[in-house]
């Protein structure tokens, strides 16, 4: 666990979720579709734990299913032309 970055005060603590995790918490998108969402600036930036783990930050995540909540459910085209 680590300090969140939301600049929230009081010394709260924001978890890191695993790919499964995280999958499950957005509703089972595909490891695919999430890196593309990533890399295109639509989905949060994983942390890298080691060289071979990743996680997200929770509070990351929950800010985006909110987002998303917000535009119901808008979900941009993500394939390659």
């Amino acid at each position: 666990m680590r300090p969140d970055k939301s600049g929230a005060s009081g010394g709260e603590m924001s978890k890191l979720l695993r790919l499964e995790a995280v999958q499950a918490k957005i509703g089972g998108l595909c490891r695919t579709t999430i890196w593309k969402l990533e890399k295109d600036g639509l989905f949060p930036k994983r942390r890298a734990l080691t060289k071979k783990i990743v996680g997200w930050d929770e509070s990351e995540i929950d800010a985006w299913i909110q987002s998303r909540d917000q535009r119901a459910g808008f979900m941009p085209d993500i394939r390659r032309k």
